[in-house]
């Protein structure tokens, strides 16, 4: 990587420590503050530079620690495009010497989701209230004081926050002094906190405003000098009680990592605080992790079994992230999938340790991995490892590459490795590099000699090439009890058009074959493909229902192209197995696979969608719930693609969908026991659901019945995983009068409901609304800033172009309402890049006729330069609706004549 284009910091001095006061209004939407930085002086000096954005400096000055001289700046110098703060003094600060800087300065409580800003809420009695809060990751912490804002540049923090005496206020380390002071009649305390350990500026936090908590202890035995931690979730007041599930994950979590890593946690405290004002999901500040409220509130009785999953994946993934991420930090944000990536993969192990019925790892394949391979099959993608030259780049590789991607090829190398390896040398990583900074390769370095194997080299393309691999089964013979396969690979491109030149250009992949067979169904062959074009020969004794697959348990990051015969023996044996559990040999994780895969080949042009669908009749029996979610998730693909278009395809997958899922929903029923596991909770409502989206009417009359008892006030009548459902399939398969109301009600639910998740859905379903006003009063509901924050405006699209039965109205009119409103957007998001994204994703979503692409592109090319925060989201946005607009013309008629065929038998 080319680190000379990196837009940094002059290196003449660095900061060893800061000492923080700041004075939060929150009536007039600002704060006053000063900073002490202590520097050494690295170079002979008469001007530092350092981060600064959004904030007036009203005076600097430095001092010189041995000789006690202290200047004032000569000049004071704001650049907001570079967001630095230049400071000129007149007598040089002496190489070797070590200083005192101190600046005075006032900032604002943005609106905006970071830096230091406000985050505003109702309390019990209907008053708007504020809180102080903090967002620095990745490059925010200029924004509430002057710093060196990068990753690498890490200090020691004192901190100290004066606020009205009733606030609580809070930061990384326990409060060790409160003074109280009077101001113009107005009680006030003065609060100190202890100093932290050596960390990066995008890792500091403080809060301040009216809340509670829940506490309770973290034991960790291991290793031995691990303390005991004091775990607080804290809440507005009034929601504590929904804090408690969430403060039993913290501290089992912190217990399970303290032994994983076989490091003790350093701080002695973890506060985990709820925001109702947040733009990520949840942010690892160190010994102070703050989320959106719906990703750490749980509520026993009203919260779904989706949500209780939601918030213990997203503390386990924050909680992993105060070792990985926290005491040990990459250098550049060009490693940023090191952090993610792998507090992915370690948050997952973390709940699959806490709660191994879910089968979280299972979900991965369906969820994480599926997504990874999905954007990494663009030609728009990027690598794991992805250049960043300017700060400001950083927030748009937050995304299924550095979190997906990045989980998935740990999961991948946790595999190849072995568990106990992978550990040994993450735990080697972590000790070597305690409070300092690391790239990739370091890491690479302890798991080689945790494994004695060259782990660089095997994950070399994997991290610094775009895209995966897919393996094609291009001849195979079978003689004398034997299996030689010879097989390919190239990069995966999901639109199929890849030229020779980029054939040439993409290097070969180390593949992890992990091949099965009838022999050994559960004990894969190890091998590992290496070459572009390559013979493998495997054990494949006489017997019946032989059959051979490869990547078993789908460890691996690469789609297989199968022929006709082997995959046709694959589905035998999938078939064979779900009649008769007996026979099972291909598990869960190799049926989703096999599915995800030939849509994805389908996509591209390698397989047809006719043999894609042939393939689904060998799973018509199938009961397990990731599955079921998968075969559900690829036929909805195809209806949404094929939206737009004549002929019988939709009414053939109506037909296909309720074959498989009818007799199930009618198994499984309306009822959920509390002895039921989430499993059995998670297919229910994913039964009911396939089932009635695609016209199960006994079905739909049953779940309006029960929301019409629900909303006369019986909540026992539809449970809290059915509401979302319900909610939907009301406004879907309603119009005129009835529907309004059903509207105005589930908007009440939206609006009065005090547990989040199940504010949230309420939100999430008025989309599915398909009369035409209720389409327009969505539309104008997502811009009213009074009735939906700003965070949630996805909320209350997404189900417009996603689940909406009239999408040939609702796709058009989002992209019509977006271009119309990007002006508002680009204000009101300007620091948002992701949600900006989202946006743009969710109004383009499925316009892939020719017209509305040449539209978008022609929108773009208007934009110019202005699209620069979001210019990967955009240029993956055009080429997927071109890939769809390109599958529609190579496949239709296939489609079409598979369609009549199957409604015919």
């Amino acid at each position: 990587m080319d680190k000379s284009k990196r837009e940094l910091l002059p290196t003449n001095v660095r900061p060893t420590h800061y000492n923080i006061f700041l004075f939060p209004d929150l009536e007039k939407f600002t704060f006053e503050g000063n900073v002490d930085i202590d520097l050494n002086v690295n170079e002979d000096s008469t001007v530092i530079t350092t981060n600064a954005y959004d904030m007036t400096i009203h005076s600097a000055s430095i001092t010189d620690v041995a000789s006690t001289e202290k200047q004032d700046a000569t000049d004071i110098k704001l650049d907001a495009t570079a967001q630095t703060l230049q400071l000129t003094f007149a007598n040089t600060l002496k190489k070797g010497s070590k200083a005192k800087l101190s600046i005075k300065f006032t900032g604002n409580l943005n609106n905006e989701m970071d830096g230091f800003y406000r985050s505003e809420y109702t309390d019990s009695n209907g008053q708007k209230k504020y809180m102080a809060v903090t967002q620095f990751e990745s490059v925010y912490a200029r924004r509430s004081f002057p710093c060196w804002d990068e990753p690498a540049i890490k200090a020691t923090f004192d901190i100290k926050l004066r606020a009205e005496v009733e606030k609580t206020t809070l930061s990384n380390m326990p409060i060790i002094k409160e003074e109280k002071l009077t101001i113009d009649g107005k009680e006030y305390k003065d609060v100190t906190f202890d100093t932290t350990p050596i960390m990066s500026t995008y890792l500091v936090a403080y809060i301040v405003g009216e809340l509670e908590y829940v506490e309770t202890m973290s034991n960790p035995t291991s290793p031995a000098e691990a303390k005991p931690i004091k775990v607080r979730v804290y809440t507005l007041k009034g929601e504590s009680s929904q804090g408690k599930y969430s403060a039993e994950v913290t501290a089992r979590v912190l217990e399970y990592f303290s032994e994983y890593f076989n490091i003790p946690y350093p701080l002695p405290k973890m506060d985990l605080v709820a925001i109702p004002d947040f733009e990520a999901g949840a942010m690892e500040n160190w010994g102070l992790v703050t989320f959106r409220t719906v990703a750490l509130l749980f509520d026993e009785t009203k919260s779904s079994a989706a949500s209780k999953e939601r918030v213990c994946t997203t503390v386990a993934h924050e909680l992993a992230h105060q070792w990985f991420g926290n005491l040990v930090t990459i250098g550049w944000w060009s490693d940023l999938w090191l952090n993610e990536g792998f507090a992915t993969f370690v948050g997952t192990l973390a709940t699959d340790h806490l709660n191994p019925e879910w089968k979280i790892f299972t979900s991965f394949v369906v969820d994480d991995l599926q997504s990874a391979l999905n954007l990494d099959g663009l030609r728009s993608s990027h690598p794991v490892q992805v250049e960043v030259n300017k700060a400001t780049e950083v927030d748009q590789i937050f995304d299924q590459i550095s979190y997906e991607k990045g989980a998935t090829i740990i999961r991948m190398l946790n595999a190849c490795l072995g568990e106990q390896k992978f550990m040994d040398g993450i735990r080697i990583y972590l000790k070597r590099h305690m409070y300092s900074n690391t790239e990739t390769s370091d890491l690479w370095k302890a798991l080689s000699e945790s494994s004695g194997i060259d782990v660089e080299t095997l994950m070399g393309s994997w991290i610094k090439d775009v895209g995966y691999p897919v393996v094609t089964i291009e001849n195979y013979k079978e003689n004398n009890n034997e299996f030689t396969l010879s097989l390919s690979q190239k990069r995966f491109l999901s639109s199929g058009d890849m030229t020779p030149e980029e054939e040439a250009k993409y290097a070969t992949w180390w593949i992890p074959l992990g091949i099965s067979t009838h022999a050994s169904p559960n004990k894969p062959i190890e091998s590992i493909f290496t070459e572009k074009k390559q013979e493998i020969t495997v054990p494949y004794p006489e017997g019946s229902n032989k059959f051979i697959k490869l990547n078993f348990n789908e460890t691996g990051m690469y789609r297989v192209k199968y022929p006709e015969e082997i995959l046709k023996s694959i589905g035998e044996m999938i078939k064979a197995g779900l009649e008769d559990k007996s026979k099972e040999v291909i598990g869960v994780s190799d049926r989703i696979g096999i599915i995800a895969d030939i849509f994805a080949l389908a996509r591209n042009g390698t397989e047809h969608v006719d043999n894609a669908l042939e393939l689904l009749q060998y799973f018509e029996k199938e009961t397990d719930y990731n599955v079921l979610s998968q075969i559900f998730a690829k036929v909805n693909d195809l209806k949404s693609v094929w939206y737009n278009q004549n002929g019988k395809l939709l009414e053939a997958l109506k037909k296909l969908v309720l074959k498989i899922f009818s007799p199930l929903a009618e198994k499984y029923g309306f009822e959920y026991s509390p002895n039921d596991n989430y499993i059995e909770v998670m297919t229910r409502t994913l039964v009911l659901k396939a089932a009635s989206v695609y016209g199960d009417q006994k079905i739909i009359d049953e779940i309006i019945r029960r929301l019409e008892l629900y909303i006369k006030g019986d909540n026992k009548a539809l449970n809290p995983n059915l509401r979302k459902l319900a909610y939907t399939i009301a406004l879907s398969n309603t119009t005129g009068e009835r529907a309004e109301k059903f509207y105005n009600d589930i908007f009440h639910i939206y609006q009065s409901s005090d547990v989040p998740d199940q504010s949230l859905i309420a939100l999430q379903s008025l989309g599915s609304a398909k009369d035409s006003k209720l389409i327009k009063r969505t539309f104008d509901l997502a811009l009213n800033t009074e009735l939906i924050r700003l965070q949630d405006i996805m909320y209350c699209i997404i189900s417009l172009t996603v689940e909406n039965p009239n999408v040939k109205e609702t796709r058009p009119a989002a992209w019509k309402w977006m271009v119309e409103n990007w002006p508002i957007f680009e204000e009101r998001y300007k620091t948002s890049g992701s949600i900006l994204g989202h946006i743009s994703r969710l109004c383009t979503n499925g316009l892939n006729d020719t017209e509305h692409i040449k539209e978008i592109e022609a929108w773009v090319a208007e934009k110019g330069s202005k699209l620069d925060i979001i210019r990967r989201p955009i240029n993956q946005i055009i080429e997927r609706l071109k890939g769809q607009n390109a599958w529609i013309k190579r496949d239709n008629a296939r489609v079409q004549a598979w369609a009549e065929n199957y409604l015919a038998n």
